[in-house]
């Protein structure tokens, strides 16, 4: 029978301190060791995994969202693609309310506002504006699009609504800067002031590492369509998220013990100074869980010893009480020279989750090698990741661990597979994002 010792997991239930008739949401912290019972007789790599999960929320509570839509008109847009934009915004339109603004840009060779942010009162008017201004004309001011999108959200611009972007384009940028470090910077301004810039990239000719790069400086989405009929259901599902949102500018300080050294993060990124991590996350969502994942190289301990591992420091805004809220843990490791003890510690989902992510670099690698035209050599760098998870998985005893494992070899199979047989453009897209996803290191 497993162990199961207080050690092993910190879990945390965060309530603002209101009436609990007023209470609307809660956000659950759970820290958690790969193994946290270590030999005494070894100094192995660790993984401190620290799960933020929103609680269900209730829709007619929500927060209210100050949306921009960034919208690529340009000549490439011709045809279905820019009729489901179309089509897309006004879905938009139609999902807010009075408590919500919008406003809606569109860019070409020139980026235009088209409706300048504004409560959502009269949607008649704001979708006869789309169906009138949106066409396709002229090449792809990118650039000037997001920013134009990111300064009208600043005119209504507060930290107790959801504050988001959406961009989409179908081709590259080619008008004013087109460098990833430009918009690299860009999106990081957006974030720090509370911005999150979902990006949906449309059929097999847009810049999928730009897209991406967007959204991930930003903490935002990103989603490739395909089929343009397949947009109105991307932003069905982007809907739900961003009515859903029970925190934001959440922020995961960890300060590792004398004598522990963190190595890296895994998957999310972060900053490591000195013995303290530091990671930001903009917004957590309903029934979602994300996670930090550190990479550690515990301290040296007798059989019986207990000590603390790392302080961990989650703080975060409540959406529903408006409150800024804080919680600090202690996270303990054992030691032991019974390795039989060891071993049945081991905390298999957190185990699996660090694989994985050490396979998502695996495939950074083969990414690389792709696109160089060594497309065998890329196979075979997925290949060995994959067979890696595949007998870890084959190891497990925690049903949800080796359903987790399986899951993603099954998925790494297939993308290793279609590296000979599909179109590259659309291979690199679909590979980016499920990337995107994995890297972003969340679970629902």
């Amino acid at each position: 029978m497993k162990i199961k010792t207080l050690l092993s997991v910190c879990c945390l239930t965060l309530t603002a301190l209101v009436n609990p008739a007023q209470a609307k949401t809660q956000i659950t912290v759970r820290s958690e060791l790969s193994s946290p019972i270590i030999s005494t007789t070894q100094q192995d790599s660790n993984y401190l995994k620290i799960s933020l999960t929103g609680a269900k929320g209730e829709t007619e509570q929500r927060s209210p969202i100050n949306l921009a839509l960034v919208i690529d008109r340009s000549s490439s847009m011709s045809g279905d693609r820019i009729v489901q934009a179309r089509n897309a915004a006004i879905l938009a339109i139609n999902l807010l309310d009075k408590q919500d603004t919008i406003s809606v840009v569109a860019y070409d060779t020139n980026a235009e506002v088209l409706i300048p942010a504004t409560p959502v009162v009269n949607k008649e008017a704001l979708i006869k504006i789309i169906n009138d201004k949106v066409h396709p004309q002229g090449m792809t001011a990118l650039f000037a699009g997001l920013s134009r999108g990111i300064n009208q959200l600043d005119k209504y611009l507060n930290k107790e609504q959801v504050n988001r972007v959406i961009l989409l384009s179908d081709g590259q940028a080619n008008i004013g800067p087109t460098a990833l470090n430009d918009f690299a910077e860009l999106s990081t301004i957006a974030a720090k002031q509370g911005i999150s810039i979902t990006t949906i990239g449309i059929g097999a000719g847009y810049n999928e590492r730009l897209m991406a790069g967007i959204a991930g400086y930003s903490d935002g989405n990103h989603v490739f369509i395909n089929d343009a009929s397949d947009l109105e259901k991307a932003f069905v599902k982007e809907f739900d998220e961003v009515m859903s949102v029970v925190a934001q500018e959440v922020t995961i300080t960890i300060k590792v013990d004398e004598n522990v050294k963190p190595v890296r993060l895994l998957g999310r990124e972060g900053v490591i100074r000195g013995n303290t991590v530091t990671i930001t996350m903009n917004q957590l969502y309903a029934n979602q869980e994300k996670y930090a994942l550190l990479e550690v190289i515990p301290a040296t301990g007798n059989a019986n010893d207990k000590k603390p591992l790392a302080s961990v420091t989650v703080s975060y805004d409540n959406m529903a009480t408006r409150q800024s809220e804080s919680q600090t843990e202690t996270v303990m490791i054992e030691y032991s020279s019974s390795e039989q003890k060891v071993k049945e510690a081991v905390i298999e989902t957190v185990l699996v989750d660090s694989e994985i992510q050490k396979m998502a670099l695996e495939n950074e690698r083969a990414l690389e090698l792709y696109n160089q035209g060594q497309v065998a050599e890329a196979k075979a760098v997925m290949n060995n990741s994959t067979e890696k998870l595949r007998i870890i998985s084959s190891t497990l005893q925690s049903a949800p661990a080796v359903t987790r494992a399986m899951d993603r070899v099954e998925a790494n199979a297939i993308f290793a597979d279609e590296m000979e047989t599909k179109d590259q453009s659309i291979f690199m897209k679909e590979m980016t994002e499920s990337q995107y996803e994995l890297k972003q290191n969340t679970n629902k």
